[in-house]
């Protein structure tokens, strides 16, 4: 496997293609859109290192607006928190309709398990993604840091971690594995440091939660039912409901995770090692290949004899780029 993502555009000459390029290459993790006048320059990247339990991330991006929709967060079932460094250009932010302008270098949490909307006038930035757990250990539940601002000049501590974002940004094409493996923990304690540095902290149980159950339907697709959800999260059928209303029900959304499931191992198999159809229906939790196919062809418009590797371009938006299988890895 790659250690190193590498996405630029200097290669791409035509403006109208480079803008759909720049905007493909974000589409596993935001809705991006650029104006059709505004131009992506050949300078443009973004870069991302595999740190075995980090993400570190570099970007270079021309004026854009991006947003983690709701239903985005829903479906990918990420429970991980960016840090981004901004340094330099000025982008606002956007939660539940509260805007922020970021106009100094400055670091702002993202929690991948909400939404957000940022717009940018052009920016440049260095990004870390950090599984939750290696956080919460420490410092309780970060949600409640979703979308802050916190100024490098603020605190010593964000001014060394603002220093020790460059420095990583520097090293990491040519450290050692056993440099790496140092490196890891002090840019996670680092980070735990950061978000000590304010007392309180509120839990977001909701959200959470919520992601907790995703990510267990996702685990269990063949057997998972709203009694079995019930019964391992201690929650009424009220409660649970309300989760799903946004995805159509608990009942729509788990029927949606199969066949996404189901999509995923079609285009990735060859016409010659293609997976019977009736025992795929039960391995992703249909109660027979007639309701499986009936719901593939509403969902897709095709049958699920129809789908093979040779499908990629059509189903494109079902597959989790390189760096989201690296995200949900981690």
């Amino acid at each position: 496997m790659s250690m190193i993502i590498d996405h630029r555009f200097d290669h791409i000459l035509d403006a109208e293609t480079r803008r759909r390029a720049w905007i493909d290459t974000l589409s596993s993790f935001f809705v991006t859109q650029i104006d059709p006048e505004a131009i992506v320059p050949t300078t443009a990247f973004h870069r991302y290192h595999h740190m075995n339990q980090l993400v570190f991330g570099e970007i270079d991006a021309s004026p854009q607006t991006i947003e983690r929709t709701p239903a985005l967060v829903a479906a990918q079932n990420i429970d991980h928190v960016v840090l981004r460094l901004y340094t330099s250009g000025r982008t606002n932010i956007s939660i539940a309709g509260q805007a922020h302008e970021i106009t100094q270098e400055s670091f702002v949490t993202f929690d991948l398990s909400q939404p957000i909307l940022s717009e940018t006038k052009g920016m440049t930035g260095l990004n870390l993604a950090i599984p939750r757990r290696l956080l919460e250990g420490r410092v309780g539940d970060v949600s409640a840091w979703h979308g802050q601002i916190l100024p490098s000049a603020s605190s010593p501590i964000t001014k060394l971690l603002a220093d020790h974002f460059r420095n990583v940004s520097a090293c990491l094409r040519t450290a050692t594995p056993a440099q790496m493996s140092h490196i890891v923990p002090a840019t996670t304690a680092l980070c735990n440091a950061l978000f000590l540095s304010e007392a309180d902290s509120a839990y977001n149980h909701a959200a959470v939660t919520n992601i907790a159950i995703r990510q267990f339907i996702d685990e269990n697709l063949a057997t998972i039912d709203v009694e079995i959800l019930m019964a391992r999260f201690a929650l009424s059928r009220t409660p649970l409901y309300k989760l799903f209303e946004a995805d159509g029900g608990v009942y729509a959304y788990i029927r949606d995770r199969r066949l996404s499931r189901a999509m995923q191992v079609l285009s990735r198999s060859s016409a010659g090692r293609r997976p019977m159809i009736a025992r795929l229906a039960y391995e992703c939790g249909f109660e027979n290949e007639r309701v499986f196919s009936r719901a593939f062809r509403r969902k897709y418009g095709l049958n699920p004899s129809e789908i093979n590797a040779s499908s990629l371009p059509l189903t494109d938006r079902e597959h989790a780029s390189l760096l989201l299988s690296w995200m949900k890895d981690l």
